[in-house]
C-alpha cells in the first residue's frame, strides 16, 4: 500500500510521562508499518522519533518532513528526510501529502496541526472524509472546547464530525485500516 499517514506528535515530553507517551508513539508507528502504511512525521525528536522508530523497526517506510530548528536533532529512523526552513511551508507539505492523519498527544505545534486540518476541512480545501484520528483521552479537552464553541454559536455542528477519537494506537490503526479497506 502506498497510503501516507501523517502522524502529528510532540517533540518533547516530561520525563515522568515518557514511558507512557513514548510507548503509545512507538506502537502507533509499528502498527502503521505492519498494516502497510507509509508513516510520515515532522521528523523531530520526542514522540515523533518514537513513531518513526516503531515504523522503521517494523520494516516500514518512514518520511520526515523536518523543520530546521537550531539545535534540534532529527530522527535517525527515517528512510526519507525532507528539510524545510519555514514552518508554514513545512505544514503545507505535511497537509498536502497526507492520505490520512493520526494525532498523538503534543504541544502547541500539534494543536496547530490538528486545528489546521479542521479549518481546511471546514473550508472545503481538504477532503472532509479524509480521516483525522485523535488518540488518547488528552483530546477529550479539545472536544469539549469545540462543543462549547458550537453551543455558543461560534462554530458549526459539522466540525465535530471531521475527526474521530480513540484511546489506543490499536483502535487508531483499526479505524484507518477500515477507512482504506485494508
Amino acid at each position: 500500500m502506498d497510503k501516507k499517514i501523517v502522524v502529528f506528535a510532540a517533540n518533547e515530553c516530561s520525563p515522568e510521562k515518557e514511558k507512557y507517551y513514548y510507548s503509545l508513539a512507538y506502537q502507533t508507528g509499528k502498527l502503521l508499518a505492519k498494516a502497510g502504511f507509509i508513516t510520515v512525521t515532522g521528523g523531530g525528536p520526542g514522540l515523533m522519533n518514537e513513531v518513526s522508530r516503531g515504523a522503521y523497526e517494523a520494516g516500514g517506510r518512514t518520511i520526515g518532513i523536518c523543520l530546521d530548528v537550531p539545535g534540534r536533532k532529527h530522527s535517525e529512523f527515517l528512510t526519507e528526510k525532507n528539510m524545510y526552513y519555514e514552518l508554514n511551508v513545512r505544514q503545507e507539505r505535511l497537509l498536502e501529502m497526507a492520505d490520512g492523519f493520526i494525532s498523538l498527544p503534543g504541544g502547541i505545534g500539534t494543536l496547530y496541526e490538528v486545528v489546521a486540518v479542521l479549518a481546511l476541512k471546514r473550508k472545503g480545501d481538504l477532503d472532509r472524509k479524509k480521516p483525522l484520528i485523535l488518540v488518547d483521552t488528552i483530546y477529550d479537552h479539545l472536544d469539549k472546547l469545540l462543543e462549547v464553541l458550537q453551543e455558543n454559536g461560534l462554530m458549526g455542528r459539522e466540525v465535530r464530525s471531521y475527526y474521530s477519537m480513540v484511546k489506543t494506537a490499536e483502535e487508531a490503526i483499526k479505524l484507518i485500516s477500515e477507512y482504506f479497506n485494508t
